[in-house]
Order: C-alpha cells, then structure tokens, then sequence
C-alpha cells in the first residue's frame, strides 16, 4: 500500500437517492420524484470524496462490500482517487446500501442497518493498525461497536490524532478524540429533553480535545480544555440541499487539523466546505473545492 494522509474508518455504502419535486408528502399523500441518483455514501466515504478533491491522501476501510455494491463502489472511489485496498468483498450479503428521499430542506433515510448489525461483526473490518500508525490524522466512525473503540485505543497508542463524531460523553472514544463533532440530531436522539448547554459542560468536562455542537443552519458552538466557549455563525449561501452536509463538515475538521489551523479555523474552514457542499445536488459528483472555500471565507470577511 502507498502511503495515505488520513485513514478513515468508517461508513461506506451505495445510497439510491431520490430527488422530490417538492416538500417531503404527508402520511397517505403523494409526491413527485423529479431525479434519481446511485452514488456512495455513508459518514467514511463521503468524508474521503471530499478530502481526496482537497488534496489529502485518504485510505479508506470499515464497511464490507457486498454483491451489490462492490462493483459501484469501488469504480466510483478508485476512480477519484482514494484507497479503497482494504475494503474486503462478503458475498454473502448484498452490501451495506440506504434509500434517501431529499427534498431540498431536510432528508430522510431508510435502510437495512439495523438487520446488518445484528448479525454482528462478519459485514465490517478490524482496523488496520499499520495505517493508523503512519496516518498524518484518522477520521473514525462510532458505529462499529468493539472496532471503532479498538480503532481509537490504537490511535492514543500511536499517538495518532482523530477525528470523530456523535458518540456519548462518557466513552473514551469521544473523551480522547482530538476533535469531537456532535450534530443536533444525535444529540436530541440520544439526550431527548436535554438542556444543551448544561450537556455541552457535561462534555467539556470530559473531552480533551476539540468539542464541536453543530445546529444545522444554525450557529455552532466549539471549545477545547482551557478555552471559553465560543460560537460560529453558519454561512449565507442558496442552499440546495443538505445531504452529507455533516459528513463533509467532519472533512473539514480533519483538513484544518492537519493543516495545523487554530481551532476557531478549523470551524471556519469545515462550516465553509460544508456551506459549498449545500448549494449543490448530489456533492459527490462536485465536491467542494479549496478556491471554492477559501473564496466563501474571504468573501464573508469583507
């Protein structure tokens, strides 16, 4: 294998989505679908498109390919350039895949996960210790229970950073991460009823890294130990959808990271690549660009 700038172990899966031609419809209702795209998707592989258009290196891992979606995937990724060596074929199932009906504002998924996971550890990988040991920076899914915890534990034994997202205050792999992003949604899935700001001390309490609570459209708060809570105005721009907004966000997180940008950059530049992201359907087929990004900062500045 060459060498690789970020591993990422995480979420790789073929995503149908559907495009509607308007408002997500009410129970027993109707709605036009006006496009239809077979793309990848999933937090890990929509984190490598964007990283390898920003000129990082990323070697991908996690998600088994499946009969379905090995051939899809496979072309897609190595055709843009990111390291899909480890990605191992299961053809005993069809392939880690989801269902996505977006209607400009908001995105709903259906999926298989839940059947997938219960059938335990045989649809995922154990993760690499040699490209964590050698990655500039590793972005890390929670999702695979034993994996994902083993995959932090390797990068505090290699002093590796790490970059992960929604996962509970009280487990170590939020507690070491180097930067930690929770969204809205987890966050009102996971704490129903919570106060936000009494559970964002609970996690600043614990995390020594970067700790990022993302609002959609809204403003975001961030801190790491010893800093004041700060928070950051999302961009203005003409949204067009917000799918994999958060995923292209946790992207932007691991560049400034490795760029060795200060923290309040780093929520600069993510909130920035995930702005871009917003004004364009699927991203995949357009990630947001460095001139792109750079020009929205400058241009906010003014």
């Amino acid at each position: 294998m060459t060498s690789c700038d970020v591993y990422i172990y995480g979420m790789t899966v073929l995503s149908t989505i559907h495009l509607l031609n308007g408002d997500y419809p009410a129970a027993d209702s109707y709605q036009e679908i006006d496009k239809t795209f077979v793309i990848p998707g999933g937090e890990g592989a929509n984190c490598a498109i964007v990283l390898q258009n920003l000129g990082v290196n990323t070697r991908l891992d996690g998600c088994c390919l499946g009969e379905i979606t090995a051939q899809p995937l496979k072309n897609y990724l190595t055709e843009r350039g990111v390291d899909c060596s480890l990605l191992c074929y299961n053809p005993s199932f069809p392939g880690w895949r989801d269902m996505v009906l977006c209607d400009g504002k908001t995105r709903t998924v259906f999926g298989w996960f839940g059947a997938f996971f219960s059938k335990g550890s045989g649809l995922w990988t154990s993760p690499n210790e040699a490209s964590i040991r050698s990655a500039h920076c590793v972005a890390l899914d929670p999702f695979f229970p034993e994996a994902s915890a083993l995959a932090a534990q390797m990068c505090q034994y290699h002093a590796t950073d790490y970059v992960t997202i929604d996962t509970k205050w009280d487990h170590p792999m939020a507690q070491n991460a180097r930067a930690l992003v929770c969204s809205h949604e987890f966050i009102e899935n996971t704490y129903p009823g919570a106060d936000s700001v009494r559970l964002f001390d609970q996690y600043r309490q614990f995390c020594r890294g970067l700790l990022i609570f993302t609002f959609g459209g809204q403003e975001l708060w961030f801190t790491s130990p010893g800093q004041p809570v700060s928070s950051f105005p999302a961009y203005k721009v003409p949204v067009v959808d917000t799918l994999a907004a958060g995923d292209t966000f946790r992207a932007g997180v691991v560049y400034g990271i490795l760029k060795g940008f200060s923290d309040e950059n780093v929520v600069r530049f993510a909130s920035a690549t995930a702005a871009v992201k917003c004004t364009r359907f699927p991203s995949v087929y357009q990630p947001p660009s460095l001139d792109e990004i750079q020009a929205l900062i400058h241009a906010s500045a003014d």
